[in-house]
């Protein structure tokens, strides 16, 4: 048997037989962005030897829509610092403005927030308050990038995250003190979001499309962010007629949740999820490949494993080690993808362990794929 990528991903989607188990760089792209160039050689590797994954989302904004220019303020201001600028982001809403500060880089590192725009629970109100009309819909895009990735790969169509979009507003500790004291305002704007989510897709899936689609957000609903029950309100409750409403039009799921999952893994599932990643080992996580498959089997989909802080640090022997136990470990459920927990290119300066440790996973990482192609 021999697939094209696309294929392959594909039929670890359907959970159908595969002739080798996937194997992703996260952020691989085609076209020719680098954020800095000893990437180079990384990401023509990977356009080489891995399945890509290509994102794309249509104009979607789940606060006001296509009113946010006439709602939504923002500037930047100069700091002390040339390589940081405080970005300042205002709602103004009809009862009253909601602001919001970040500190940005000017040469790529992660930004951070400083303020958040929802402090106190009456805030929840204001941001609910705005004027919200949908953008109107084309998906030309979508389509035109399904006809350059061709056979190499997939397109995920993205979307919003109903809870998720909370949380960015509130910050993780403002959010577990709303759980608390205003647990109804919290399903509440979560509701109003997931409403919004669903009515985009509908018109995504009348388009014609039917993914896969892919999310982030779960994993600031789980542990030690917040309880397992809060999972099952905030984010199954929401997430899972969303999940029926692509499966019922005949489509598949992705959805990205780092942090400790082996306890949410069935709740996953259920969900209806068909691929999740990117399953972390300890410590950062606590997923036991070979005990998790061995308790699951092929009933979702397997990305992942390997953690990105072992691929910035880890001597070429032991990366080499944990890529091969982990192929081994995932190639028995036949719904595996091999990957970085991660996307490689979010480091503005690598240096050359890190560089040399990239072009080895892509190196190793495809041989040891290759091992269990099945004649």
């Amino acid at each position: 048997m021999k697939l094209t990528s696309r294929e392959r991903i594909m039929r670890i989607f359907q959970n159908k037989e595969i002739d080798r188990p996937g194997f992703k760089l996260w952020g691989a792209n085609l076209g020719d962005y680098l954020l800095h160039p000893a990437y180079r050689p990384v990401r023509d590797l990977a356009i080489e030897k891995t399945d890509l994954f290509i994102g794309y989302g249509a104009p979607f904004h789940i606060y006001c829509g296509q009113r946010w220019q006439e709602q939504v303020e923002v500037y930047d201001k100069d700091t002390e610092h040339p390589t940081w600028k405080e970005r300042h982001v205002i709602f103004h809403t009809p009862k009253g403005d909601l602001h919001s500060v970040d500190r940005i880089s000017t040469v790529g590192e992660p930004s951070y927030t400083v303020e958040y725009m929802i402090k106190e629970p009456e805030d929840i109100d204001k941001l609910l308050s705005m004027e919200y009309e949908p953008f109107e819909f084309d998906l030309e895009g979508f389509f035109e990038r399904q006809a350059e990735v061709g056979d190499r790969g997939v397109v995920l169509f993205g979307l919003d995250h109903a809870a998720y979009a909370l949380q960015r507003l509130t910050g993780s500790e403002t959010l577990a003190y709303f759980t608390v004291d205003c647990r109804d305002k919290v399903h509440e704007a979560i509701s109003v979001f997931s409403a919004r989510i669903r009515e985009h897709l509908k018109k995504v899936l009348s388009a014609g499309v039917t993914g896969p689609f892919e999310w982030v957000g779960p994993e600031l609903f789980i542990p030690p962010l917040l309880s397992p029950q809060d999972f099952m309100d905030f984010v199954y409750r929401y997430d899972k007629p969303l999940c029926d409403d692509i499966h019922n039009a005949g489509g598949y799921v992705w959805v990205h949740c780092h942090g400790k999952v082996a306890n949410f893994i069935e709740h996953f599932i259920n969900m209806g999820v068909d691929i999740l990643n990117p399953l972390e080992p300890p410590k950062n996580g606590d997923i036991d490949l070979e005990a998790a498959i061995a308790k699951y089997q092929n009933r979702i989909g397997w990305e992942g494993n390997i953690e990105i802080q072992e691929i910035l640090q880890a001597s070429p022997e032991r990366l080499k080690e944990l890529i091969e136990k982990c192929v081994d470990a995932g190639s028995k459920s036949g719904r595996f993808i091999l990957c970085p927990s991660a996307g490689y290119m979010e480091y503005p300066f690598p240096d050359e362990r890190y560089i040399s440790n990239l072009l080895l996973y892509l190196e190793y990482g495809y041989e040891c794929v290759e091992r269990c192609r099945k004649n």
